[in-house]
């Protein structure tokens, strides 16, 4: 643990050297866009800003909802006390990716302007075909991680029973070994011949498997976006997620379903997902990629930061 911390404030250190270097090189005007919270390259932006009257720009990137707060909470409480709080008190501005996270940040007494700006998404120019298959699958693609949901998929998946020509399709990276307790679900529920794990995909890979599908299901329980989720409407799916991320769009648009995270409001879901009729799914990936492709091209969230940063530096 000692070495751990002497590694992660060594980081820091060269975090500070790298901002020297960078600041000289730039203009005088200069604003610091700070990505994520808690680790020692954050507090050393936040010290090096605050030493050199540097405006900061905070994006917490969900670190600041219930979920996360909770998970490793004695841990953050510390550096809560420590140095956490005042680095966030200090900040300039906060950016983050959804109204959700904006309560989430107002909900710890912060005062400072908050831009909702969302994530923007790469897509490729020209969609790979489906590669024909003898079944109608769900998608769900994201870390294997325990905060994603997954063994509530699992159970979900059994409640629902739905049609024998579709499946469960998990991809992603294991962490910390929690494939393993979701294998294990799967092998309790008996659903081994409904759901498939096919590992951590390349980008190729990923926009093939979301070419294959006909459904996307995150159900997490804390997302502050969700870029999977802009991806699987820009590949012309629908969704279905939970209210534990920001994507209410998805029930007032009727692009796909938006429910409490629980076995049986997934379950439900699932189930009526599962016995809407092709061409109506069709339709709503449909209405799902149009509504992603005006919303999170990189040029519009580019063009909406900058304007952002000009107000901060305008202000000053």
């Amino acid at each position: 643990m000692e070495s751990k911390l002497i590694r992660q404030w060594g980081v820091g250190r060269q975090f500070q050297r790298l901002l020297d270097h960078a600041i000289d090189s730039a203009r005088d005007d200069v604003i610091v866009h700070d990505h994520a919270v808690w680790l020692a390259s954050n507090h050393a932006v936040a010290s090096y800003c605050r030493k050199h009257s540097i405006p900061r720009v905070v994006s917490p990137r969900g670190m600041l909802g219930k979920w996360a707060m909770a998970n490793g909470q004695w841990k953050k409480r510390v550096a809560w006390a420590l140095y956490q709080h005042r680095d966030l008190r200090t900040a300039t501005a906060f950016h983050v990716t959804s109204e959700l996270e904006a309560d989430e940040v107002r909900s710890l007494g912060f005062q400072q302007p908050i831009a909702v700006i969302p994530n923007g998404i790469s897509i490729p120019d020209v969609l790979p075909k489906r590669v024909n298959t003898t079944s109608r699958q769900a998608l769900f693609l994201s870390r294997i991680h325990p905060k994603k949901g997954l063994i509530l998929l699992v159970q979900a998946w059994k409640l629902a029973n739905p049609p024998s020509d579709w499946r469960l399709v998990i991809a992603g990276p294991d962490e910390g070994g929690h494939r393993r307790e979701v294998e294990a679900e799967v092998q309790r529920e008996g659903l081994n011949q409904q759901v498939q794990f096919i590992g951590e995909l390349n980008n190729v890979e990923k926009w093939q498997a979301y070419a294959n599908s006909d459904l996307f299901v995150l159900p997490s329980f804390s997302e502050n976006f969700g870029i999977v989720i802009a991806e699987a409407m820009a590949a012309g799916l629908p969704v279905i997620t939970t209210t534990g991320t920001p994507w209410n769009v998805l029930k007032e648009r009727d692009l796909g379903w938006w429910v409490e995270p629980t076995v049986d409001a997934l379950a439900a879901a699932i189930a009526d997902a599962c016995s809407t009729s092709e061409h109506s799914l069709i339709q709503r990936g449909h209405r799902a990629r149009d509504y992603a492709i005006t919303s999170f091209s990189w040029a519009d969230v580019a063009v909406r930061l900058r304007e952002f940063y000009e107000q901060l530096l305008a202000a000053r």
